[in-house]
């Protein structure tokens, strides 16, 4: 059933990975997308667009711009239409590094410029065009590690974590007009490149997978099937809410070993 039938979607960091995935199961809701990554995913656009028969328009864009944020989301009003659907999925990996105090201001602040202003640029942007449509649904991308911290990636746990205040917030100001605002955390989800790290051995899949109530990792188009539904317009009663994709990871008060090796460092979660 095509529940997103003529409505726009826009997807930021959807050239490959959960972007990729989520673009994807909007488009099987019938969903014409924009797909914004740094470099404009022509070819996730194009594979998109042939597969489901919706407008795939794709877009380079920093979202931590927040000019480049504005001339973006007017493309895609222009050349596809009202945007209905906002997912912000664009962030960056924390570098390697010892304890916080060690780590340079200008990786929390570029941390921040992306995960948190980049959301929020996006958010502003749609923001008026939703509630003059009287509905939008925005969904945030946080992650487990937002939920629970991870030693030596404190810099992206504060940014994920802060993901959820912004999401309250704007669910709050918004709700009134149509416009729902919720947040996903996946745990940790097999995209291509944590594949590769794992097959050079610089990731280790069975520690972490230990930890979840599940026993293993997700899938992307589990945690874009997800972010679908909160899409559509029958989830209209669920906003300001943050929901944890995580197989249990959150809630197992025994992480045993699962925190301490440095291999978390490598571990995309969300």
């Amino acid at each position: 059933m095509k529940t997103l039938a003529g409505r726009v979607a826009v997807v930021t960091g959807a050239g490959r990975g959960i972007g990729r995935a989520i673009a994807e199961d909007l488009a099987s809701r019938g969903a014409d997308l924009a797909l914004f990554d740094l470099q404009a995913p022509l070819e996730a656009a194009a594979g998109i667009a042939a597969a489901h028969g919706v407008r795939a328009l794709a877009v380079a864009a920093d979202v931590s711009e927040e000019s480049a944020v504005q001339a973006g989301c007017a493309r895609v009003a222009a050349e596809l239409g009202p945007i209905g659907v906002l997912v912000n999925n664009a962030g960056i990996m924390q570098r390697e590094s010892a304890d916080h105090h060690t780590l340079p201001a200008s990786d929390l602040q570029r941390m921040l410029a992306v995960h948190v202003g980049g959301a929020a640029a996006m958010c502003a942007a749609v923001l008026p065009g939703m509630r003059a449509q009287r509905f939008g649904r925005i969904v945030n991308l946080s992650s487990v590690i937002g939920l629970v911290g991870l030693q030596r990636r404190t810099a992206y746990s504060t940014a994920k974590a802060a993901i959820a205040g912004l999401t309250r917030g704007l669910a709050l100001e918004n709700g009134r007009h149509g416009v729902t605002v919720n947040a996903v955390a996946p745990g940790y989800v097999l995209t291509e490149v944590l594949r590769e790290k794992m097959r050079l051995g610089t990731l280790d899949h069975a520690l972490f997978a230990e930890r979840s109530a599940v026993g293993r990792w997700a899938t992307p188009q589990e945690i874009a099937r997800v972010i679908g539904f909160l899409a559509e317009p029958a989830s209209g009663f669920i906003t300001a809410a943050v929901w944890a994709v995580d197989g249990g990871y959150a809630a197992n008060g025994n992480p045993g070993e699962a925190l301490g090796p440095l291999q978390a460092m490598e571990a995309e979660a969300g």
